[in-house]
C-alpha cells in the first residue's frame, strides 16, 4: 500500500470506528489479546453494578428529607422557602423512618419499603476520617479543588488520593472483573460516552446509547446504496500487508465490524421485550438499554459487569424550586421502571444499581436555589441491597452546628472510598484487590457499610 491509500485507509478506519462508538481501549492489542485468549470463569453467577451519575451536584437532602419536627425545622430554617414542607413529605415504613422523600419522589416509596432500596447518608469525597476542627484548622488531607464541579466529579469517579490520577475506580475494577467472562470487552459499558469513572490504561468502556449499538456510519450493509462502499471497505481490509501497523489496524477494524454486527444482532433478538419504557425520560431509555444487554449475558458469557449512565441538570444555583422536582420525577420513574425490568428478568439478586454525584448542595438557599456543597445522602437498589434502612450518620442541619463548614456545606461522615468499597467487595473484589483499586480505603475503620447481603 502505497503511501496515500494508507492514509485513506486509516482515515476511513478512524472515522468509522468513531462512528460505531467502539472503544476497545487504550491498549487494543491487549483488549484483542484478551479476547482471543479468554480466560477461565472464575464464578458461575452473574453480578453488576450500574452506576447513575448526577451531574452537577444532586440536592439529595431535598430528596431525602427529615422527618423529624426538629430535625425539620433546622433544614427548614436554613433552605427558607425552598424547604420541602414536612406535611408535604412521603412516609417511608409508615411513617417510622427518620427520612421521607420529596413529593414527586413517589416511584421510590415501594422500592424502601419492600426493602430493596437503602439510603446511604452524608456520602462526600474525603482522604481520611475529616472533623470540622480538623477542617478548620487544615490540619487534615482533603481532595484537592472542593466545591469545583470538574474537579469533584472526577475525584468522585477515581478516588485515587487527594490529586487528579489517570484511572477511574470502575476501570481499576473492571481489569480484574474482565477475566471472568468470554468478552472482556463487555466487561464495561456506557451509555454516556467517554467517562472518569471507566477510563483507565487497561479495560476502557464499549460505548452504546439507548437506542444500542452505534452502527458504522454509511456502511450499511442493507442499504443498497451504501453496501457497495461496505464491500469495498471489507476488501481494503482483507488485502495482504507486510507492515505490522496495517496489519494489526486492519484487525481492529475487522473485529470492531465483528463485535458491531454481533451485538446489534443480540439486542435485535430480544427487542420486543423493552418497548414500554415511560415516554419523555432519556434517563428511563438508557437503563431499558442497561436491562436489554443484561438479558443477553448467558448468551453472551459475561458474568461481571459494571455500566454507568448518567442524568445532567442537577446544578440548581436558580429556579430550584421549579427545576428540581422534575428532575426528581425523571429519575425516581425511571429508577424504578430499571427496578421493573431487573425484577420481570429474574435477575434482582444479580444487578445492584447506585447513584453518585459531584457533591450535595449547601444548606443556605441564594434566594432562588442552592450552591455547591459536600456531603450529599445517595441510594443503592436491588434484590442484593439491604434496603428499608439508612446506612451512615444523619448530619446535624444546623448552620452553626458540627457538621457545617465553609456558609453551610455539610462535612462528609462517610467517604466515598468506604461506599464504593462495600460495592465492590458485593461483585466479586477480594480485599487485596479492593485495596489496590481504592488506595484511600485504609484510612477508615470500616471498608463495609454493610448494606449489602
Amino acid at each position: 500500500m502505497n503511501n496515500f491509500s494508507r492514509r485513506r485507509f486509516l482515515d476511513l478506519g478512524t472515522r468509522t470506528i468513531a462512528g460505531a462508538g467502539l472503544a476497545l481501549g487504550v491498549n487494543p492489542a491487549l483488549t484483542l489479546a484478551r479476547a482471543a485468549d479468554s480466560a477461565t470463569s472464575q464464578s458461575s453467577d452473574y453480578r453488576a453494578l450500574v452506576c447513575v451519575y448526577l451531574e452537577g451536584g444532586c440536592d439529595g437532602f431535598s430528596l431525602m428529607v427529615p422527618t423529624g419536627s426538629y430535625e425539620h425545622a433546622e433544614l427548614a430554617q436554613a433552605r427558607g422557602e425552598l424547604a420541602i414542607p414536612q406535611h408535604q413529605l412521603i412516609s417511608l415504613q409508615g411513617g417510622n423512618s427518620p427520612l421521607g422523600l420529596h413529593p414527586n419522589a413517589a416511584s421510590l416509596q415501594p422500592l424502601f419499603d419492600d426493602g430493596h432500596l437503602a439510603m446511604i447518608a452524608n456520602i462526600g469525597t474525603l482522604i481520611e476520617p475529616t472533623t470540622q476542627e480538623q477542617y478548620l484548622n487544615n490540619t487534615v488531607a482533603l481532595p484537592a479543588q472542593l466545591f469545583s464541579h470538574s474537579d469533584q466529579s472526577i475525584q468522585w469517579q477515581q478516588l485515587q488520593g487527594r490529586d487528579r490520577a489517570q484511572e477511574g475506580w470502575g476501570a481499576r475494577a473492571a481489569d480484574y472483573l474482565s477475566d471472568f467472562q468470554e468478552r472482556d470487552y463487555l466487561t464495561s459499558i456506557s451509555l454516556a460516552g467517554s467517562n472518569y469513572w471507566q477510563s483507565g490504561s487497561g479495560q476502557r468502556p464499549f460505548s452504546l446509547t439507548g437506542s444500542g449499538v452505534l452502527e458504522y456510519q454509511g456502511l450499511d450493509g442493507n442499504n443498497n446504496w451504501q453496501s457497495p462502499r461496505r464491500e469495498a471497505f471489507e476488501r481494503v481490509l482483507n488485502l495482504p500487508r507486510d507492515h505490522v501497523f496495517t496489519t494489526a489496524y486492519a484487525d481492529l477494524q475487522k473485529r470492531a465490524i465483528s463485535i458491531t454486527s454481533e451485538l446489534g444482532q443480540v439486542l435485535e433478538s430480544n427487542a420486543s421485550l423493552f418497548t414500554d419504557q415511560p415516554e419523555d425520560n432519556s434517563l428511563a431509555q438508557k437503563l431499558n438499554m442497561v436491562a436489554q444487554l443484561i438479558a443477553a449475558q448467558e448468551q453472551l458469557g459475561l458474568q461481571r459487569q459494571i455500566y454507568y449512565v448518567s442524568m445532567s441538570g442537577f446544578d440548581v444555583h436558580d429556579n430550584q424550586s421549579l427545576e428540581l422536582p422534575e428532575l426528581f420525577k425523571e429519575l425516581t420513574e425511571a429508577l424504578a421502571f430499571f427496578q421493573n425490568k431487573i425484577d420481570m428478568l429474574g435477575k434482582s439478586a444479580n444487578v445492584t444499581t447506585f447513584t453518585a454525584s459531584d457533591f450535595g448542595r449547601s444548606l443556605l438557599s441564594n434566594g432562588d436555589g442552592t450552591d455547591h456543597g459536600w456531603g450529599n445522602h445517595l441510594m443503592a437498589m436491588g434484590g442484593a441491597v439491604m434496603g428499608g434502612s439508612i446506612y451512615g450518620e444523619l448530619p446535624s442541619f444546623a448552620l452553626d452546628g458540627p457538621d457545617s463548614v465553609h456558609r453551610g456545606r455539610i462535612l462528609p461522615t462517610t467517604s466515598a472510598s468506604q461506599y464504593a468499597s462495600t460495592l465492590l467487595r458485593w461483585v466479586g473484589l477480594d480485599e487485596a484487590a479492593v485495596s489496590e483499586v481504592l488506595p484511600d480505603i485504609g484510612n477508615f475503620q470500616t471498608r463495609d457499610l454493610g448494606f449489602m447481603i
